[in-house]
């Protein structure tokens, strides 16, 4: 994306979301880090905006650790997602560069310079794979200087080999239970959970709110591609509902269009997390199909048992937003 292209994203969702409180532009690539003029131009135009009006987020390979983009993310007081597998024999295994090399020590070099030189709130992510389990992935993260944690299954064909074997997706889905044990021992302490993969479910199950989607694609969240594009979901392979430069209404009500015309399936009618999961990710399941329902259902299960073990003292669950 060009700089100009960048600014006008800026406009286009400050003019194109009045509804919004708040809005939250979360990069992602390829690498983010190899084009700081775009981010820059984004970060300077938000600065003209409301205080407050916008956030940036960014999700990083953390290979890209220069004085100037480490010193860019601070000035954009960026959310960071930052993308480290495991130990070095883990990470290195799938993380290389182009030239085949490690990367694992220049992810924790970047980590250490980003605790350094910023506030940026860093989220550890994990990505498990056949090999590697939850519970190691999610221990390991434990060990960083890192705001919160989340190790996930990779999404790839049950036949990729990447995948988890039968065996391997069974100790996934116990060793969520495990983690929701975990969030259960923060709540009775009065910690924040440093897991926080089940906060948005008990806190929705603490609202009294179902779910009517699985996301906001098509109404609080869009895809914008280089190239100026717009898309309800950049994951979805289908026509633009416009372009940046285009009058904010017209892609808005494409993408209420787009939104009804694709309601939960008609599997999902009946399944026990339907209220907290809206009908599954349109864009996993055609790759993960029932391995991806396996876990959102199991997911579900554990975020209600967090629920009816405070329900009776909801003020504890309010750690799960932050406060303690």
């Amino acid at each position: 994306m060009s700089a100009a292209a960048a600014a006008c994203l800026i406009d286009a969702l400050d003019a194109g979301l009045r509804d919004a409180e708040s809005i939250c532009v979360h990069l992602y690539g390829g690498e983010p880090l190899l084009r700081l003029d775009p981010i820059r131009a984004m970060v300077e135009r938000a600065d003209t905006k409301s205080a407050g009006r916008f956030h940036f987020a960014i999700t990083t390979n953390g290979t890209v650790a220069t004085d100037e983009a480490i010193d860019l993310l601070g000035a954009g007081r960026f959310q960071v997602v930052l993308s480290i597998d495991g130990p070095p024999e883990v990470h290195n295994r799938c993380r290389r560069t182009a030239a085949g090399h490690p990367t694992h020590y220049r992810v924790l070099q970047f980590l250490e310079k980003l605790r350094a030189r910023t506030q940026c709130w860093v989220r550890g992510s994990a990505v498990v794979r056949s090999g590697w389990n939850l519970t190691e992935a999610a221990q390991y993260l434990q060990t960083l200087p890192v705001d919160t944690i989340k190790a996930q299954v990779v999404r790839v064909p049950v036949d990729h080999r990447y995948a988890l074997t039968v065996a391997e997706r069974q100790l996934y889905l116990d060793a969520l239970e495990i983690i929701g044990d975990q969030v259960i021992a923060d709540l009775e302490a009065g910690r924040v959970p440093r897991d926080d993969r089940y906060s948005s479910r008990v806190l929705q199950l603490l609202k009294g709110e179902s779910r009517e989607r699985f996301c906001g694609a098509g109404r609080n969240v869009f895809g914008i591609t280089p190239e100026g594009e717009i898309r309800p979901c950049l994951l979805i392979d289908e026509r633009a509902i416009g372009r940046i430069e285009d009058d904010p209404q017209v892609w808005r009500r494409e993408g209420e269009c787009w939104r009804r015309a694709r309601g939960p399936r008609l599997e999902c009618q009946h399944c026990e997390a339907l209220d907290l999961c809206g009908g599954g990710c349109p864009a996993m399941l055609p790759i993960c199909g029932a391995e991806e329902c396996d876990v959102v259902r199991q997911s579900c299960r554990v975020a209600r048992r967090i629920y009816h073990r405070f329900r009776d003292r909801p003020e504890a669950m309010l750690a799960l937003a932050g406060v303690v």
